[in-house]
């Protein structure tokens, strides 16, 4: 007790600590208001604000800016009002309708975010490109079907009736023939699609052109197909970007893949 500076029997001294609010407001930093904010004020006065806000939300927004220590003593010392402005915006929200009134985190700017700007070639300046950079032939390996053997003329069956010779004869007229030159799988406009930007790739702009599967077509294919082939040999693509004058003639060379390990031999 007499440490404490208490005498028995006197009167007792109450110490109350300070209020929430009053801890608060002796944290707040004094800052400028770049933008009109609804409840605090408008741009260019002085504002007091929690240090966290204004480190996480208002300073990278550009919403408000810190005030050097000199310039802030300068500011007392002219008795500049610091303070917030409560009713700032109040009116023009109730005449906007908002039943729950402003509230300056929901109302703040939000950040402008730039679109994206996507720079497109034209058609003709796709088509120049292609000429350019695309080889005169485009050439393809494919493992060719072998033809099988037919004999000059059928042997003879003993035995046999002439119902099941018909028979025979009618399966055999049935059967789908390999078509000479013929490939496993096919070569497609995909295949050629991706051939050209191998190519294009090595070119920055050249690189920026689309090119889809629909606008390349196979204008000799055999079996009248513009989308693939199906056997070895030469032949010509078209390509055009829609939009462009005229297309580009280029040819496609479908070889055995054989020939590459005789070769390598």
């Amino acid at each position: 007790m007499t440490r404490l500076g208490l005498h028995v029997g006197g009167p007792l001294q109450q110490v109350r600590g300070k209020s929430k609010a009053a801890r608060e407001a002796e944290r707040n930093i004094v800052v400028k208001l770049i933008q009109d904010v609804p409840r605090f004020g408008r741009a260019g006065t002085y504002v007091p604000l929690n240090p966290a806000q204004m480190r996480n939300r208002w300073f990278p927004k550009r919403i408000a800016d810190y005030v050097p220590a000199v310039q802030l003593k300068q500011l007392k010392a002219e008795g500049t009002v610091m303070g917030r402005d409560f009713d700032f915006g109040m009116l023009r929200a109730r005449q906007a309708g908002d039943e729950e009134g402003p509230d300056e985190v929901r109302r703040q700017p939000k950040n402008y975010v730039r679109p994206v700007e996507l720079d497109f070639l034209s058609p003709a300046r796709s088509m120049e490109l292609l000429t350019t950079f695309m080889p005169s032939t485009l050439d393809f390996a494919r493992q060719p079907i072998e033809q099988e053997k037919v004999e000059a003329r059928p042997q003879p069956r003993y035995g046999a009736s002439n119902a099941a010779d018909i028979l025979t004869a009618a399966a055999m007229a049935a059967k789908p023939k390999t078509p000479v030159n013929g490939i496993y799988g096919s070569v497609s406009t995909s295949d050629v699609a991706a051939s050209i930007r191998t190519a294009l790739a090595h070119n920055e702009e050249a690189a920026r052109v689309i090119l889809a599967d629909s606008h390349i077509s196979f204008i000799d294919g055999p079996e009248g197909d513009s989308a693939r082939v199906k056997q070895l040999g030469s032949f010509k693509v078209e390509i055009k970007i829609p939009g462009a004058d005229s297309p580009i003639t280029r040819s496609v060379r479908i070889r055995a893949k054989k020939d590459d390990l005789a070769q390598a031999a």
